[in-house]
This record gives C-alpha cells, sequence and structure tokens, in this order.
C-alpha cells in the first residue's frame, strides 16, 4: 500500500507540540520532546526532519515517522494515526509543554575514576568519522594530536548506540551514574544529539566528562553541548567540569573557555598550558584548579567578542574578579588582533603565516 505524505509539522502540532519559531523555516525543526519530559526555555531536543518527516529525540532516542508519532501520543494503532492524519484538518490543540517524567532526586555522576574508566572504554570502541577528523585538522590538530586526544565520532543510529551500551555492561560497567546513559524501554543506550565527542580530563589526564561538538549548527550558539542524560530515565546530569590540556608543570597557565580551543590552542603554541573553562558563566571548580597547578602566573586569553556583547563582557570581568582576588597569582591579559575571534583562530593563522 502507497501511503500519501503526512508532513512532519503538521503531524506535530496536530499533537500540540511546542515548536521552536526560529527553526520553521529549516529542514530541521525543532520542538519539545514528549516522551522525556524535554521542557522549559530554550528547550528542544525533538528534530523534525521536514524532508523525510521522520523524528528523532537528539535526548532520549525517540524516532519515528509522521504516523507513528501520532499513534504513540494518542493512543492508537499506526492505521488509525494514518486514516485521522489523511483525513486533515487545519485546528490544532493549543500546544502544551510537556511535563518531567523524572520525578525522583537528581542523580549525582559516579566518582571520577568511575567516569574515567567507562569513558575510556567507550571511546576505545568508537571511530573518528571523515567529516569529523577533516574538521580537526582544519583548527590546525596533526593526525598524532587527534589521536592522543581521543576524539571520536558519537554513533549516529539507535542501534549502534544501544550496542556500545551493552558492550559496556558486558565489560562490567555499571552504566547508573554515568552522564550520557540512560534506559530506554528497558535497554540501556547512549543519549545525545550526532557529533564528535571532546574529552574533558582533570590534570592526571584522567577524563572527568566528554562534550559534544555537534553536527548542525544552525544555531551558532549551540555548537557544543555536555553528553549528558538528566532528566531521562535512570539518566545523569553532567557538570561543566574545567578542562586541562598541555605542560602542566608551567608555572604560566592561559585561560579560555571550551576544551576544543583550549586543545588546539595548547598544540599551536607548542602544549603552552591552557584551563579551560565550559562557558563564560561556569566558574565553578575554577580557583581550585588553578590552585592545584601550582602555577604564578594567568593569561586571560578569552574570545574577542567581548568588545562587542555586553554580555560576555559582563561575565569575564566576574571571572576576571575571582580569579584576580587570589594574590598569590599574576594577572595578565593576551590580546591579538580582533579580526580572529579565539585565541586558536589567531594562532592558527600565525602558524599558517610562517
Amino acid at each position: 500500500m502507497v501511503y500519501e505524505k503526512i508532513p512532519i509539522v503538521d503531524t506535530a502540532r496536530r499533537c500540540g507540540l511546542v515548536l521552536d519559531s526560529r527553526t520553521l523555516r529549516r529542514r530541521e525543526v525543532e520542538a519539545s520532546c514528549p516522551f522525556c519530559g524535554d521542557h522549559g526555555r530554550g528547550k528542544y531536543h525533538l528534530s523534525l526532519n521536514t524532508a523525510t518527516d521522520q523524528f528523532r529525540c537528539n535526548l532520549c532516542g525517540a524516532h519515528g515517522n509522521s504516523v507513528t508519532l501520532y499513534a504513540m501520543l494518542n493512543g492508537v494503532s499506526n492505521k488509525q494515526a494514518y486514516q485521522e492524519l489523511a483525513r486533515g484538518t487545519n485546528v490544532y490543540p493549543l500546544p502544551k509543554q510537556p511535563t518531567p517524567q523524572n520525578t525522583e532526586a537528581e542523580r549525582q555522576p559516579v566518582s571520577l575514576e568511575e567516569r574515567h574508566a567507562a569513558y575510556s572504554t567507550l571511546l576505545s570502541h568508537l571511530t573518528l568519522l571523515d567529516k569529523h577528523r577533516e574538521n580537526l585538522l582544519e583548527r590546525g590538530l596533526s593526525e598524532d594530536r587527534i589521536q592522543r586526544n581521543e576524539y571520536r565520532s558519537m554513533p549516529e543510529t539507535e542501534q549502534g548506540r544501544r550496542l556500545l551500551a551493552s558492550l559496556l555492561r558486558s565489560c562490567g560497567f555499571d552504566l547508573l551514574g554515568v552522564p550520557g546513559f540512560r534506559t530506554y524501554y528497558g535497554d540501556w543506550t547512549l543519549s545525545g544529539p550526532n557529533g564528535f565527542l571532546i574529552p574533558v580530563r582533570d590534570k592526571n589526564g584522567l577524563i572527568q566528562g566528554l562534550k559534544i561538538r555537534l553536527d548542525d549548527t544552525d544555531d551558532p550558539g549551540r555548537k557544543y553541548r555536555w553528553l549528558s542524560s538528566r532528566d531521562m530515565t535512570n539518566g545523569t546530569r553532567s557538570y561543566s567540569w574545567v578542562h586541562i590540556t598541555g605542560d602542566t608543570a608551567s608555572k604560566r597557565a592561559y585561560l579560555t573557555e571550551g576544551p576544543l580551543k583550549g586543545d588546539v590552542a595548547s598544540f599551536l603554541a607548542h602544549d603552552a598550558l591552557f584551563v579551560c573553562i565550559g562557558g563564560v558563566n561556569a566558574l565553578n571548580g575554577l580557583t581550585d584548579t588553578l590552585r592545584s597547578l601550582n602555577v604564578t602566573e594567568v593569561v586571560e586569553a578569552m574570545d574577542m567578542d567581548q568588545n562587542t556583547k555586553p554580555e560576555v563582557r559582563k561575565a569575564i570581568q566576574a571571572m576576571r574578579r575571582e580569579v584576580q582576588a587570589v594574590k598569590r597569582w599574576k594577572y595578565t591579559k593576551y590580546t591579538w588582533d580582533p579580526a580572529y575571534k579565539g585565541v586558536d583562530d589567531y594562532l592558527l593563522s600565525r602558524v599558517a603565516a610562517m
């Protein structure tokens, strides 16, 4: 039997889903997910593909097409769902934010040593796709450094993600308490959008958490996301851990935002020590991390968009005050041509000019 096209966005509206109006002209329209309780300002993790009329939640992994979406949310068979959709109507219910399903106390991550062991094993079972390798090479990293830093691509299919979770469990890991893992219809799986994984390490090289460089970067403000399974069944939140890269014996630490930026800048600066916060407002643990390194000088190397964005400038000023309050450190600021946003961009331009 040949089915006529059932537009996924129309179906979502008929189901009362909340759509992100900023994405309505895109190929991938974003909506709040009714399956995992994805809700709140900016929480649009359900992706609606208008070309294929498929949906997928980047958090819980729920997926299907227009018919299955309608069937699942209305408690009817696929056949009945198709018949009701095919009849069509332009009268849509008032959109409603989904109710969170996880009402238990928020689960905290397992110990650093347990996370490091689980994530190291996870990365050992993954590869790096060519498109992600090319992205990293274009940033100035070498093949050897890409391999040493253990960047890996997220599995792009639900089957692959469940298989990965099964492999870790067969290796003896209890995934409860490991951010990014959760259960879906009783099976353990890995949750998160497609992209490549960036290990976030402490001064001893232990993996504290993983950050994802997203493949879908239509929104420039959402290029990166922590691997997390917060508010999901048996899921665990992630924290904005501080990343350390480079020569940890150095007395001078460069302070920047983002683990990948720090990795690239450190490599281009001959393994200079970089301390990388998760975001300009993510200051928790920063001064403790600097103290643990026994540095005597902290060099601010934050993005140059602070010159044009008042909110960024305000956040950096707050960070500066917090670090400068510790009198044992000499605090200086590294500046460069504002045509280059980040310190990694600037250092790459210098290498290219040689």
